[in-house]
């Protein structure tokens, strides 16, 4: 998938998209409970919905980063059905909100993927 960003698109051939618990340059993917403390450094709209649900909850966060210039370029909240929660594109230019749509797209099929193979 062309994201229309030629680093972007390195970076996805480079580390492909993460389906499990991890991290590397480009993105960090983490498993949360709910309740879980570590929901402090999330975005506001991520930690209240993480913050107030009951412990049997789980949520996966998966956030993007730039490592040319250490920016962050988009957060996801799922569910542990694998259904988008919330969203967080860091980035407010045009372009980059078109490579964050299209990286939700990726990060989607990859997390139905994962849930259906559970």
């Amino acid at each position: 998938m062309q994201t229309g960003v030629k680093a972007v698109d390195q970076l996805i051939v480079k580390h492909g998209i993460m389906s499990c618990p991890g991290y590397d340059t480009f993105q960090r993917r983490m498993r949360l409970t709910g309740g879980d403390k570590r929901a402090d450094t999330l975005p506001f709209c991520m930690y209240t919905k993480i913050s107030h649900a009951p412990l049997s909850r789980y949520f996966t966060v998966h956030h993007f980063y730039l490592p040319s210039n250490k920016g962050k370029l988009a957060s996801f909240l799922f569910d542990e059905k694998g259904v988008l929660i919330e969203q967080v594109y860091y980035q407010r230019v045009t372009r980059w909100v078109k490579v964050c749509k299209k990286l939700q797209q990726l990060v989607q099929g990859t997390s139905r993927d994962v849930h259906l193979a559970a």
